[in-house]
């Protein structure tokens, strides 16, 4: 491990735990520390390896200097983990954003715009958006796998679905009925827009379904949760 890399809090965003968030742990087994996010409460007391722990806010969990946000369903390959470490030996930024690739059925896709996902703890507050800002962007990206079916890759993301609900309500984001348009049509939008190799358009339009399928469930989650709150108070 570099000494630029002891640096990183790779803060692991579970949804379902098991073998999705051991590789994913395991793909940052090289950060400073390693903290697992479960806003949905949805593992219990699943257990996590040695040195790993559990956090609400990520934030004022970690003691490095620098954060990275990774989805259990996402891996970080050995050019990415070597793109961070040449960024920060010379940081010329307080955040970076890294863009994303996705492998399934057959397809390959290139997603066009960057989240930040790399930044300093100082001031940093989880937000949900894809756009990075000014940000500069690392040269590599994150990988996501799907799952082998459609019907595995649908359980996942109404896994995910529940994990960004529990976010968004975390941050106190109020339901409105256009959240139910606008990011499910961006989502499928950054797949159809994306640069592919292989699979064709039946690949391609699959996987816009599906990343407009999990927005559309977070924000109907999210007015369910605003719903039973209100019934609560009554």
């Amino acid at each position: 491990m570099t000494a630029s890399l002891e640096n990183v809090a790779a803060v692991v965003l579970a949804s379902r735990g098991g073998a999705r968030l051991a590789s994913a742990l395991d793909g940052v087994a090289w950060a400073g520390e390693r903290i697992v996010l479960d806003p949905a409460g949805r593992l219990g007391a699943e257990p996590l390896p040695d040195g790993v722990r559990w956090a609400g806010e990520p934030a004022e969990a970690a003691r490095a200097a620098w954060l990275l946000l990774v989805e259990e369903h996402e891996a970080v390959r050995p050019s990415l983990v070597a793109a961070i470490a040449s960024a920060l030996e010379a940081p010329g930024a307080r955040a970076y954003r890294i863009a994303q690739e996705v492998i399934a059925f057959g397809t390959t896709l290139r997603l066009r715009h960057a989240p930040v996902r790399l930044a300093r703890r100082d001031g940093v507050r989880l937000r949900l958006r894809t756009g990075g800002g000014r940000a500069p962007r690392l040269p590599e990206r994150l990988v996501t796998n799907a799952g082998p079916t459609l019907a595995a890759a649908v359980d996942e993301l109404d896994a995910q679905a529940a994990t960004l609900a529990a976010l968004l309500h975390a941050r106190r984001v109020r339901p409105r009925a256009w959240h139910l348009v606008v990011p499910p049509l961006a989502a499928s939008g950054r797949a159809l827009l994306a640069r592919g190799r292989a699979g064709g358009f039946w690949g391609r339009w699959t996987l816009a379904v599906l990343d407009g399928y999990r927005a559309l469930v977070a924000y109907a989650k999210l007015w369910e949760i605003r719903q039973e709150e209100a019934a609560r108070r009554r």
